[in-house]
């Protein structure tokens, strides 16, 4: 008798449930931030002006490497006709060219890493807000990252919508930036 309480008890539960949840609709979203941001003007200036610092730094750190080639290339030839405590002084040069070139690599990798972190971070923050917004406007219970979900049905990829709110609001923010400055510098003429 008890079985067929519990039994009852359990069919009645799960069909409440169930019937709950099925009439409740589950609107998910996901992005693909990854192209939102090779899609967002401003991550795409960021990553304009970082590749740029990052090649300026490269050609000075190559120009350091034929530099030091130069003062090997010197040396080995310089040891075919004297001594070796005559070539002591290019040794010295070439071990402070290598000191130098370690400490520019050093110095210009953890340069680009903080760059890279102060421009792409505010833009990061500024995705995650705006696809909160997004989901509390539109009324989404879950948004969730594409590189999170193994497998997703694509009618579910609101991405293109995100990159066309983001630049948009960026648009904005820059209209609204340039007629804010407008009158100041009307002011100075």
């Amino acid at each position: 008798m008890k079985k067929f309480v519990l039994i009852g008890f359990s069919l009645v539960l799960f069909g409440i449930l169930t019937g709950s949840i099925g009439q409740e609709s589950f609107k998910l979203g996901v992005v693909d931030s990854n192209r939102v941001l090779q899609n967002y003007k401003k991550a795409m200036d960021a990553d304009k002006f970082l590749k740029n610092a990052e090649a300026r730094w490269k050609k000075n750190l190559a120009d350091m490497e034929e530099d030091i080639r130069t003062l090997i290339e010197k040396k080995e030839k310089t040891e075919l006709f004297v001594e070796e405590a005559q070539t002591a002084d290019l040794v010295r040069q070439i071990q402070a060219k290598q000191l130098e070139y370690q400490r520019e690599f050093d110095q210009g990798n953890q340069a680009l890493i903080e760059k890279n972190r102060e421009l792409i971070q505010p833009i990061v923050k500024e995705l995650e807000q705006l696809i909160i917004k997004t989901g509390k406007e539109e009324n989404y219970d879950l948004i969730i990252d594409k590189q999170a979900a193994l497998y997703f049905n694509e009618k579910y990829d609101i991405t293109d919508k995100i990159i066309i709110l983001i630049n948009a609001e960026n648009e904005k923010a820059e209209q609204n930036n340039q007629d804010a400055e407008a009158p100041q510098n009307e002011k100075a003429d």
